[in-house]
């Protein structure tokens, strides 16, 4: 894939704890790493497994390899793009060659 395809200006945020003033824990996201993305909606077989879990606002989202992408999860990680959050459902290093990594994910209504 060419350069010029990351165009999507992507951040991504990673949960955390904290306490208020009277020790209730509240979770806080903050920036974990920014960068930019190719965005493709689902197709083929990957739609209609999408479609069968009520899950049609499903994207795909495509960035460089980076370390800290390589440290994800699914569980403590989203994703925002122009203002918009994305739950990430799937992560993949694409052939493990650290190059590119896919990250499937859904909006929140």
């Amino acid at each position: 894939m060419n350069a010029g395809a990351y165009r999507e200006p992507v951040r991504i945020e990673k949960s955390s704890f904290t306490e208020d003033g009277i020790g209730n824990r509240l979770s806080v996201w903050s920036e974990y790493y920014k960068g930019y993305a190719y965005m493709n909606n689902l197709s083929g077989s990957e739609y209609w497994e999408a479609a069968q879990t009520q899950s049609q606002n499903t994207v795909m989202f495509v960035l460089r390899y980076h370390p800290l992408l390589g440290a994800m999860n699914t569980k403590g990680y989203r994703i925002v793009h122009c203002g918009r959050e994305y739950d990430i459902t799937s992560i993949d290093n694409v052939q493990y060659k650290n190059k590119t990594i896919k990250i499937r994910a859904t909006a929140k209504e």
